[in-house]
């Protein structure tokens, strides 16, 4: 069997997509013209907790194989970090099945967001992606725009590089980003409306807009789940198709976890599932 290592690369990619962020597949999000309404401060479900020591696993598939695994693990302690309480959360994702024989991949994001305001005030990676490594710490000063960077290969020793970037104010990691839309009240939003908020990756800062579909039915391995469904606005490239190439699903319930991602590429579809769970505030109800 012929398997491209850049559909590889790009397939465990999209895993990052299920962040609520989908810079890891595309460069920068763009401008169009909106009929319905556009939410910079959406309305938020003041009721919404994060339920300490939650993991999720989530499964990449891409044609008839599993590609890699993810799971998004937070932590039962808050920590203090750069002079903020902060949730700590882990991303740990890597290559299974035959994609793991092909290109090796064990990456470990995390990142430390406020636990009032949900903003990031430190992002980190650990990369491993083939031959290509990467040592990342991203520290963030939400109030006047700046991150410091500091990355380096794993090589021994290591030559460190730092650098001071220019972000908005009150921006979001991939990471923090996707607890953030865990918060909105999606029942006073109406089909069509769009989220706007800032984000930083890959040393740059964007304008993140995503369309909100409405609700739907979703089948997962838990059985059909009643969920709110999004999509990212993605620009005009070679890389995707159709309409809304990429959509992922968020349970309608107290849990509010993403469920699924579908991505329509050219090298064809990638899904990414919930297959395990444990620490939810409840267990996810099939829908009637």
């Amino acid at each position: 069997m012929n398997i491209d290592k850049n559909n590889i690369k790009l397939t465990l990619s999209s895993f990052y997509v299920i962040l609520g962020l989908s810079t890891l597949l595309t460069s920068k999000t763009f401008s169009q013209t909106i009929t319905n309404t556009r939410y910079e401060q959406p309305p938020i479900k003041s009721d919404i907790e994060f339920e300490k020591g939650e993991m999720l696993t989530y499964v990449a598939g891409y044609a008839m194989f599993d590609a890699g695994q993810a799971v998004v693990k937070l932590d039962k302690n808050t920590h203090e970090v750069n002079g903020q309480e902060c949730y700590k959360v882990d991303v740990t994702g890597k290559s299974i099945g035959v994609f793991g024989f092909t290109m090796k991949i064990r990456d470990l994001w995390q990142s430390y967001f406020n636990t009032e305001t949900l903003y990031p005030a430190q992002f980190n990676r650990d990369i491993l992606e083939g031959s290509y490594t990467l040592i990342e710490q991203l520290d963030f000063d939400q109030e006047n725009g700046k991150v410091d960077a500091m990355w380096h290969k794993k090589e021994d020793p290591p030559k460190k590089n730092y650098k001071e970037y220019e972000m908005q104010p009150n921006t979001h990691d991939v990471i923090s980003g996707y607890y953030y839309l865990r918060t909105i009240d999606y029942d006073q939003l109406v089909k069509g409306d769009t989220i706007t908020m800032n984000a930083f990756w890959e040393n740059e800062g964007y304008d993140f807009n995503i369309i909100y579909l409405g609700k739907e039915k979703v089948y997962t391995k838990f059985g059909r789940i009643e969920s709110f469904v999004m999509s990212p606005i993605m620009p005009e490239n070679q890389l995707f198709s159709g309409t809304h190439p990429i959509k992922f699903w968020v349970s309608d319930d107290v849990n509010r976890i993403p469920l699924k991602i579908q991505a329509e590429l050219i090298v064809g579809a990638v899904n990414v599932d919930v297959v395990k769970y444990k620490g939810l505030k409840q267990k996810l109800k099939k829908a009637k």
